[in-house]
This record gives structure tokens, sequence and C-alpha cells, in this order.
């Protein structure tokens, strides 16, 4: 058994590597002018991702935000350097999907209910994924801070979501495994309409597990089993999960937790143990996201832990908002405070070189396996 432990570990040092390895580091040389036709995989409020026989390009117009959404059609005409596409006309098909319609009258009901948009920003992020609302400079905050994942809609949020659903169908249906049917149905629904993105997806599949384990079986969960089959549902439904930057750190980020992840007993273990695990992810994470962003934060698992209470608060206090009960004032407030907080522990990015960022990365990594414990290690995988 202890060598089989050894053996996943080993594994997941190699799937780390093959996650930076495995995506482009460098756009591709070259500039056209053109026409490009596709579907729009990721919208924020400086542009969008495109999605096209040819690859997948970044089209640089705010327009964008304010009119599209993930799964909308898109023909442009304009100038490619790379991987990036200089627009000079665009036509823009709407996807008639139910799920898009949806998401778009939610995007409309918050632009009209919620009036600021840091907080209309943040409100449709962290609840439908609407990452189009979101100001840049707020989004600048929670890159500059090593929070920009609080953003994109993932097992944190998801998380909340199930325990809220779940808790729910326990209060009109009792304790059984019909309410645990009824939440994972809701848990679907959600990560429908947030989009679909693989990181979701991956995190509403754990979660169903999760919640159809605790309502058949009960008792302690397998999570390197879950990780496992989330993968693998993953792959058959998303083909492109393991291109997808977001799918990557997803997974990357919950089998590290899965190895290297612990609680910390103490009086203070509700700060520690999230603190903890911010510095798991980000170690583990850290050459994928040099790759990705040109570096990490080390002031990020601080920032994520200071974060949480205003995320819970945006949240709840934005859904409220949008449903018409006016608490807008309130959540303006405490919106402004938490960017604020964000915008104060923003820093530049620290990046290493290969030559000193492999090497460096081993020895933390193996920090981290001292620190969290053989025989914990161990446990996890009876």
């Amino acid at each position: 058994m202890e060598l089989s432990n050894r053996i996943i570990a080993v594994l997941f040092l190699a799937l780390s590597a093959l996650l930076v390895a495995g995506g482009d580091s460098e756009s591709p040389e070259g500039a056209s002018h053109r026409v490009w036709r596709g579907e729009l995989t990721t919208v924020t409020a400086k542009g969008g991702m495109l999605s096209t026989e040819d690859g997948n390009f970044w089209i640089s117009d705010k327009s964008l935000a304010e009119l599209s959404l993930k799964g909308d059609s898109v023909m442009v005409i304009g100038h490619r350097r790379g991987m990036f596409i200089s627009p000079f006309s665009i036509r823009l098909k709407l996807s008639k999907s139910v799920f898009s319609s949806l998401r778009r009258q939610y995007r409309n009901r918050l632009v009209e209910t919620i009036p600021d948009p840091v907080s209309r920003g943040l409100t449709g992020g962290l609840l439908m994924g609407l990452r189009g609302l979101i100001p840049p400079s707020t989004a600048q905050a929670f890159k500059q801070s090593g929070t920009s994942h609080l953003l994109a809609l993932s097992g944190l949020h998801t998380g909340i979501v199930a325990l809220v659903l779940l808790f729910l169908s326990r209060l009109i249906m009792g304790r059984g495994i019909l309410s645990g049917w009824l939440a994972v149905i809701g848990i679907i629904l959600f990560v429908a309409l947030s989009g679909g993105r693989a990181s979701t997806v991956r995190a509403g599949i754990m979660a169903s597990f999760a919640v159809l384990w605790m309502s058949h079986r009960g008792g302690k969960l397998h999570l390197l089993t879950v990780w496992w089959a989330a993968l693998l549902l993953s792959l058959i439904f998303l083909p492109g999960t393991l291109e997808d930057r977001g799918a990557q750190m997803s997974y990357g980020a919950v089998l590290s937790l899965i190895i290297f992840g612990r609680n910390v007993r103490s009086r203070h273990s509700a700060i520690l143990s999230p603190l903890y695990a911010g510095v798991v992810v980000t170690i583990s994470l850290a050459p994928l996201m040099v790759s990705v962003y040109g570096g990490f934060s080390w002031l990020g698992p601080t920032a994520t832990v200071v974060s949480l209470p205003f995320m819970l608060a945006v949240m709840a206090l934005g859904l409220l908002s949008s449903l018409g009960i006016n608490l807008t004032f309130l959540l303006e407030i405490i919106s402004s405070i938490w960017v604020n907080i964000l915008e104060a522990l923003g820093h530049s990015p620290v990046c290493f070189t290969g030559f000193i960022l492999y090497p460096l990365w081993g020895i933390l990594l193996l920090g981290l396996r001292v620190f969290s414990g053989w025989n914990g290690f161990n446990r996890r995988f009876r």
C-alpha cells in the first residue's frame, strides 16, 4: 500500500509537469488579416476568447462584455498577431439555448437592480460566472493580490451552493437518498446556468458524488476515487478538458490538497487550515501559474483567507439585491472595502526562471510532504 501511495505522489509530480509542458507558453508568430468564425469560450470586461477551427484567439473588444456571453457565435474581421485579434468589425449571433437565455436575463436583472459597477460585477461573477461585468480595475486588484481564482466559479463556489441545496432539500424531504438526488439536480442546474466551465463541471461532479454518498452510505468519502471519477467523466463529456488551463488548475489544486492537505488542529484552525491549503495550492501549481500568468503571488493564500467572509457576504447580499430586496447600499460598502483591501495586498508577481524554479519547486514539495506526514498521507488512501 505504501508503495502504491508513493507511486501516486510521483504521478502527481509528473502530471503537474505535463500540464505545464502541454500548454503553449508562447504565442504563434505571424500576423494576418482575415475573417474568423467561432464560439466564445470566455468573456471578460476586456474582450473574449474565440474558439475557431484554427485554434483559440483572444479578441480585444470591450463591447463583447456588454453584449455577449459564453456560447455566443461570433464572426470577426480583423488583424491577427499571434494569439491576439484586433477587430475591425464584429458580428455577434446570440446563443438560443435555454441556459444562455436565462444567464442573459439574469445579467440584465443585475444591471437593473445594482447600479454600482463594482458590486454588480462581483455579484455576477461570484453567482453566475459573468466575468464580463467585472470592471478591469477590479479584476486587476484580484490579479495582483493572487485571488483571481475567487472570480472564476470553481470548487469553493460550487461547494457552497451544494451545501445550501442539501440543507434546503433536507428541510423539504428530510434525510435520505431522495433529498440527496434533489440536491444533485440543483447542482447540475447550477453548473449549466453558470456556463459549464471545465473547473465548475469538475466541482459539480465531485460535489454530487459527495452529496449522494452522504445521503446513501455516509461515512468517510474516498477523495482520490472521486477525483479520478470526475476527471474521467469530464474527459468523456468535455474532450478538451486537459487543454483548458482553468481545468488544469482546478484538478491540480484538488489533487494537491488530497496529497499534501491536512487540518491544522488549534484554536485558530478556522484561519490556519484554509491558509495552509492556500500555501499547498500555491506551491503545487507554481510552474503552471508561472506559465499562465508569468508568476505567482506570495500573498495569495493570506489574501484568500481575508477574502472569504467578504465573498460570502457579497454572494448573499448580491443574490438578495437581485431578487428585489434593497440591500445595494450595504453591498456597495462591503464590495468597496474588499477591493480596497486587495489593492493594499497587491504586488508584482514572483517569478523564477526554469533553472531555479523546478529545483526550488521540488524542495518545497518535499517540505510539504514532510509537514503533512507520511502517516496522514497513508491513511488518506486506505
